[in-house]
């Protein structure tokens, strides 16, 4: 019995602390990099909560706005992102990494500088 309680003891310690690890509530939006965005996913999240799988991954595609790249730290990468994610909406699993992968811009290589 003692060792159950030595066992219980911890995870009884941590229930208050779990509620930082919920998912952000509406006051949590207005200190987000993009409020509307974050509520919209909110949104979104509470629309798709019944469905599951494929079903669910569809629905939240379909109910999320785009990502507005002018917020962030480099609006080239993310504008080339929502360009690839365009090209490969309605793909899944290997397919969707892949075509992410073809559809993304090449690295340039970095110059091999002389010692």
């Amino acid at each position: 019995m003692t060792c159950v309680k030595y066992l219980l003891m911890p995870a009884v310690a941590a229930l208050p602390w779990l509620a930082a690890f919920a998912q952000p509530t509406a006051d949590d939006c207005a200190r987000a990099r993009d409020p509307a965005r974050c509520e919209a996913r909110q949104a979104a999240l509470k629309a798709c909560s019944e469905k599951r799988g494929k079903e669910k991954s569809a629905c939240l595609e379909a109910a999320m706005p785009p990502v507005d790249c002018s917020l962030s730290e480099s609006p080239g990468k993310c504008e080339a992102t929502q360009k690839a994610r365009k090209a490969c909406q309605g793909k899944t699993g290997k397919a969707l990494k892949q075509c992410m992968r073809d559809e993304q811009p090449k690295k340039k290589p970095r110059p091999i500088r002389p010692a």
